[in-house]
């Protein structure tokens, strides 16, 4: 069953990686921040090692956490955005579990972006 999700998880990945080409990376993290799945678009040199990514989304999954804690007040966390001078960084909450990074290199219509994005893994939750 594991090799099944995993597979799932890099199908999504490749997936919403070539939903826009502002899409440099995307990986799939599980609540204490560890990677089960990346996908480098192909011909990006990355910025950060597997450590340092690993780090970012240990730190991304903390604040989603603490997020989903003051949701009866705000409502559903849908995306979050870190602004860099080389890159974007948005995380996405997948469910409970999981959570999407998506590095890219501008902010060339990010509400559509989330959408298509969240479809994808309604499509994939529905499947």
């Amino acid at each position: 069953m594991l090799g099944s999700i995993h597979s799932e998880n890099e199908q999504l990945l490749k997936k919403i990686v070539e939903l826009d080409d502002s899409i440099r990376f995307g990986a799939i993290c599980n609540k204490f921040g560890e990677i089960t799945s990346k996908f480098p678009r192909d011909g990006v040199t990355l910025h950060l090692n597997d450590y340092e990514t690993s780090k970012l989304l240990r730190e991304a999954s903390n604040s989603w956490h603490y997020r989903h804690q003051l949701s009866f007040k705000l409502g559903k966390g849908k995306f979050a955005l870190a602004v860099y001078e080389k890159l974007i960084r948005m995380t996405i909450p997948i469910d409970q579990e999981n959570l999407l990074l998506l590095t890219l290199e501008n902010f060339d219509n990010i509400p559509q972006l989330v959408e298509n994005v969240n479809k994808s893994i309604e499509n994939l939750n529905n499947s």
